[in-house]
């Protein structure tokens, strides 16, 4: 009985030490964490190095012993231990990698979660620092955009990185707009500045047809603008942002 109680006790201080082990940041170490660790120590995982092609090959091999990943986490999983822990010798992945990885990511969340509720011209046409960015993914999550806060974060970045503020110059737009108000612009303030910044708009410029066009598929996408005040906004904006 006494052996039974000593391996067992040993057994338990190892799978802890295991546990314990320390994983790398990178995009995939949560799964990571969660999936590997739910059946072993991290340890089995830090003290291997060895090429991609063999860490999709102990991927697919734990998962026909029971972990739980889809395609996608297969993929993010394989390349963060390829990146985390590369055959000795290798460098393990730079950050300009990581960097160019985390652009495609967030390009992809663009084209698949912000596209499918508007046009890209709302996010390109928009410049902020990463605050600002943040307020408007905070903003969309509300108005029912689904994104993880791992993909929240991403997507934040992205936009930082790829669409940061501009040099602050005055503009024809900026002037019309602090104009006196009149009914159009009334409108533009209470349905469209619900929605999304109004900066979307000043940066925007389109002929009277272009910007029916925009109103109509706004209201369509539910800005819930009634119908007697279309005209006099579309009239606004393609006086105070028409063409040149």
């Amino acid at each position: 009985m006494r052996w039974l109680l000593v391996a067992f006790f040993t057994t338990a201080a190892a799978v802890a030490a295991g546990q314990n082990a320390s994983l790398p940041d990178g995009e995939g170490k949560a799964i990571v964490t969660g999936a590997c660790a739910s059946c072993h120590g991290l340890d089995m995982i830090t003290a291997k190095q060895t090429s991609k092609e063999d860490w999709a090959s102990i991927v697919d091999r734990m998962k026909s012993y029971g972990a739980t990943l889809d395609a996608k986490q297969t993929t993010t999983v394989v390349d963060y231990l390829a990146k985390s822990f590369p055959p000795k010798g290798a460098a393990p992945a730079a950050a300009a990698g990581q960097s160019g990885a985390s652009d495609a990511e967030g390009k992809a969340l663009v084209s698949g979660v912000c596209s499918s509720c508007h046009g890209p011209d709302l996010i390109t046409s928009k410049k902020a620092d990463k605050a600002g960015w943040q307020d408007v993914v905070d903003r969309m999550k509300g108005y029912g955009a689904s994104l993880t806060d791992a993909q929240t974060a991403t997507l934040v970045d992205y936009l930082t990185r790829t669409y940061g503020n501009a040099p602050a110059a005055a503009t024809p737009a900026a002037s019309a707009v602090a104009a006196k108000a009149d009914p159009g612009k009334t409108t533009m303030e209470g349905f469209c500045g619900s929605c999304h910044d109004l900066d979307l708009i000043s940066a925007r410029k389109g002929t009277l047809a272009e910007w029916q066009d925009i109103v109509d598929r706004m209201n369509g996408r539910g800005a819930g603008v009634p119908e007697k005040e279309v005209a006099p906004l579309v009239q606004y904006l393609a006086k105070a942002y028409g063409n040149k």
